[in-house]
């Protein structure tokens, strides 16, 4: 069994679309943002902004069965490659301070990412509805394959982009081309098929039993879990450049060469793990990601603290770490998603997993970008180590992170096998492919 032909199509929407908003709401807009002398709580918002407003999900999973799958995301996702193309002539408005700036950006991406979280609703339950069970792992790694290098591309044009003292021209002609990659994305979009919505999703008028549904018990586990997940990673990314750019002197272009290597460590891992993953299911993986997570931000503490060097070497290697981690956590949780979720009100249990998950994930970075500007620049040491307003933001995103991999074990999932027997395989039936290619030459 195998997704159908047109499906595929996904893949290269996703590659396009992930050029598009890694450069939109990626690294480069904080960059951009901290240009302008935005402070830790606007840098915080930014972040917030395109988890946030996903909740609007919620309230357009009424209309999405009326609407139709196909007709929903193509209206959304056209609306917003609009609203990129605004954003683009707001670096070279020379007529406004960079007081006014600010705020048309922060009015920018709060639109794009309004339409977004509309139309974003009807992604999942489409590609749900449309890839069989059995092979949603594969299509799934696939997928991310394709994220991953989407990714990797957008930050190589960012670096040339932005090399050295990056120009307003510079990023007006970066985030061009961002709603250029958005636009080509739209043309994939329609090649995909479209689901028939059955009637009895189209028409029934009970009300949904949103609290029968926060009830079930594997729901509300996956959900507790990515709950306390996202307030690790909502706003890292983006309080890593403040720190980067602010006390580790870093330029905007070696920032951009070290987020770099986040993607690259998502795309190498991708293929072992996605295989392991069909074979022990999703819990081990997850379980890997959070380790590799944990690493990360331990090694982000040492830095902050003055315990590491911050040497690109060093900061690139952890980017590499949190790639791998990001990779393997989101192609595990949503599979893990698909499978919990009943066929019964699959649009209404998408949209309340997806709006719980992004609050969190926009809270975070809000909450933590104002208690990064209360505690401002105090400083104190204990012993080598010192404690300031970034080494107290990791550690608390330790005990975090330690409270996060604890919760994978209650997760519900259909077991596969051991670990240990499952990475065996994977890897004698790697080494046998590598050697079937060889001989077949």
């Amino acid at each position: 069994m195998e997704a159908p032909r047109e499906a595929r199509y996904a893949h290269q929407f996703s590659f396009y679309n992930a050029i598009n908003f890694q450069i939109t709401l990626g690294a480069p807009m904080i960059i951009y943002a901290k240009s302008l002398g935005a402070s830790s709580t606007t840098v915080g918002i930014v972040a917030a902004l395109a988890p946030l407003l996903t909740v609007l999900q919620l309230p357009t999973a009424y209309f999405i069965p009326r609407i139709g799958y196909k007709r929903f995301v193509l209206l959304g996702w056209f609306s917003r490659t609009l609203v990129g193309f605004g954003l683009a002539l707001v670096p070279v408005a020379s007529f406004f301070d960079q007081t006014t700036k600010t705020s048309l950006m922060l009015m920018c991406l709060f639109v794009f990412n309004v339409l977004r979280g509309v139309s974003t609703g009807a992604w999942l339950p489409w590609l749900t509805s449309l890839v069989p069970e059995k092979v949603r792992g594969e299509f799934l790694q696939r997928d991310q394959l394709h994220v991953q290098l989407g990714s990797v591309l957008a930050m190589a044009i960012s670096i040339a982009m932005l090399w050295g003292k990056a120009r307003p021209w510079q990023f007006m002609l970066l985030f061009f081309l961002s709603a250029c990659a958005g636009t080509l994305s739209l043309s994939f979009i329609r090649r995909i098929p479209d689901i028939e919505v059955g009637e009895q999703f189209r028409s029934s008028s009970q009300p949904v039993p949103w609290m029968e549904m926060l009830k079930y018990q594997p729901f509300r586990r996956l959900l507790r879990f990515n709950v306390l997940y996202n307030w690790v990673v909502g706003g890292i990314g983006a309080f890593v450049i403040g720190f980067l750019r602010i006390k580790a002197g870093f330029s905007d272009s070696e920032i951009l060469a070290c987020a770099l290597m986040s993607f690259l460590g998502a795309f190498a891992s991708l293929p072992l793990f996605g295989a392991l993953m069909q074979r022990t299911g999703c819990k081990p993986v997850l379980q890997i990601a959070v380790t590799c997570y944990l690493w990360a931000v331990v090694c982000w503490l040492f830095v902050s603290g003055k315990l590491l060097e911050t040497d690109p070497l060093i900061i690139g290697l952890i980017y590499f770490i949190m790639g791998v981690a990001g990779g393997l956590f989101s192609i595990a949780n949503t599979r893990l998603a698909m499978d919990t979720m009943p066929a019964m009100g699959r649009n209404h249990f998408f949209s309340i997993f997806t709006v719980f998950a992004s609050v969190s994930l926009g809270l975070a970075p809000i909450c933590w970008g104002i208690f990064l500007d209360l505690v401002g620049n105090a400083e104190w040491k204990i012993g080598p180590f010192e404690v300031n307003h970034y080494s107290l933001y990791f550690s608390f995103l330790v005990v975090f992170i330690a409270i996060t991999f604890a919760l994978i074990r209650p997760l519900v999932e259909k077991k596969g096998l051991p670990i240990s027997l499952a990475l065996r395989d994977t890897v004698i039936y790697g080494r046998l492919r590598l050697l079937a290619r060889f001989l077949n030459r």
